[in-house]
């Protein structure tokens, strides 16, 4: 058992995603079945309103998921489960530090519990990656242990990283069959469509501009290449 008045809470000045930063998220829920509840909902669109407590703060009506494909279907009920958590869905302008998503990874196949935050922080250094570090999550008093606790890449992030909210974002699901590797599919867009998820509203330029990035990828010669992509990739 975690009680908040245990722990301490950090300065406003230590960003949620700082390396140095080991904070306490508490969620309280007020059904004691929450659990079972959540495992009933993982393949719909349902999430669980729950109040979220961090440095002190209250977030009230944050909607919660379990998410995650193996990281879900590996884990037992009663261990700890991957969580998304919106915190916007109900307060339109309820955010931490701008963010209104949470991803809280449980690292089911990682022992060493730095994979995703290490990765994360090394390619930060070379290209636009996600912010990543260590929480700890305490629900309904109840100590679930450690988790990453990795930045999701929404319009938040093209800010950040491109200083617009446009473009196009991209996600391969995954599941055994996923393919996701810019194989050049030909000229019919539903065979992209079966294996890429086009993030917020659908954009026919934007699947044929994948279509082109693909086919220039695939059938251009080695020698050709650098100036094939130059106008396409950064």
């Amino acid at each position: 058992r975690v009680a908040k008045a245990s722990v301490k809470a950090l300065p406003a000045t230590v960003p949620f995603y700082d390396l140095s930063a080991y904070r306490t998220i508490f969620f309280d829920f007020e059904d004691a079945d929450w659990e079972d509840q959540l495992m009933a909902f993982k393949e719909t669109d349902i999430e669980l309103p729950s109040t979220m407590t961090v440095d002190g703060k209250v977030y009230k009506d944050v909607d919660i998921q379990f998410r995650g494909a193996s990281s879900f279907m590996m884990v037992p009920e009663g261990q700890k489960h991957s969580i998304n958590v919106t915190l916007d869905n109900v307060a339109k302008t309820q955010a931490i530090e701008g963010y209104n998503s949470l991803n809280l990874l449980n690292s089911h196949e990682d022992p060493t519990y730095l994979r995703s935050v290490l990765y994360l922080q090394a390619a930060r250094d070379l290209l636009p990656a996600a912010k990543a570090n260590f929480v700890r999550v305490v629900i309904n008093g109840e100590h679930w242990g450690v988790y990453s606790n990795v930045q999701q890449v929404d319009k938040s992030f093209l800010q950040e990283w491109f200083k617009t909210k446009d473009g196009t974002r991209w996600k391969v699901p995954g599941s055994p069959n996923g393919r996701g590797g810019l194989e050049d599919l030909g000229e019919d867009i539903n065979a992209y469509k079966r294996l890429y998820e086009m993030k917020g509203k659908d954009d026919p330029k934007a699947w044929a501009a994948l279509a082109k990035l693909t086919k220039t990828l695939n059938q251009t010669p080695a020698d050709e290449l650098e100036d094939a992509l130059a106008p396409i990739f950064d």
